[in-house]
């Protein structure tokens, strides 16, 4: 079997069938309920129309999934550094490139079944208004990159500081300032460090054509520029991963 199918099984298959995926299961069904619940109400209340709610739950999703990511991933190498296991994993007939994208797996398959996850709700709260299928479509192509770009970026931190905690520190830290965009309100973006920010912020080209698509309804070659964004953030944080698990040290 090819070893990158074998290590994303074995990861996948830890994760899924863990009670640690369980309870990341567990707790994202009960974020997003208590998020829909909330958004729902404010909805019947007339504070929130329904192609903003739709827009917040994304922005959510996509965060949650990085989130995962970031943990997935800075235990990645480190984790199997402080459990003894790097070694043994090093001295087999396998690549840099094929252990990093095979520690992948288990990330895909936990971003799949977020995604899935997040279907029902997002219908619970759109399904009155406009723009639903475009949600579900351009959630998978946005918040796909932003989410798995996260993974390689904490698998490299993980590879290049062979600890689980100093990694996921670093990893946390950079999801709170790339995700800033979610708490920060628009009239900051709008002031000319705000815009540079948004240029190059993965997280802000996913949100932004969140907004442009649900809300303001417009078409997909509006969005060719910020789909670019997310496609370098996640060949970039690729790049990383693999240069940094070919210089660790052991």
């Amino acid at each position: 079997m090819n070893p990158i199918i074998l290590i994303a099984s074995k990861e996948s298959g830890e994760l899924l069938g863990s009670g640690r995926g369980l309870g990341w299961l567990l707790a994202l069904s009960v974020i997003l309920s208590v998020l829909a619940l909330l958004l729902v109400s404010n909805t019947e209340l007339s504070l929130l129309d329904n192609a903003q709610v739709v827009y917040m739950v994304m922005g959510t999703i996509t965060a949650l999934g990085g989130l995962l990511a970031l943990v997935l991933g800075s235990d990645a190498i480190a984790g199997e550094k402080e459990r003894g296991t790097l070694i043994p994993l090093l001295l087999t007939p396998l690549t840099t490139t094929q252990m990093v994208l095979g520690k992948m797996g288990g990330q895909v398959a936990a971003w799949v079944l977020m995604y899935a996850l997040s279907l029902p709700y997002l219908w619970a709260v759109g399904s009155s208004g406009q723009n639903l299928v475009q949600a579900i479509a351009y959630l998978a192509l946005f918040g796909t990159p932003v989410a798995l770009g996260f993974g390689f970026y904490a698998i490299g931190l993980s590879a290049r500081f062979g600890n689980v905690r100093t990694a996921l520190l670093a990893a946390l830290i950079t999801l709170m300032l790339l995700a800033s965009p979610l708490l920060i309100g628009p009239s900051l973006r709008q002031s000319t460090l705000g815009k540079l920010f948004d240029m190059v912020n993965p997280f802000s080209a996913a949100l932004n054509t969140f907004d442009s698509v649900v809300i303001d309804s417009q078409p997909f070659s509006m969005q060719l520029g910020r789909l670019s964004v997310t496609l370098i953030w996640l060949a970039l944080a690729w790049w990383f991963a693999r240069r940094s698990a070919r210089t660790m040290e052991i």
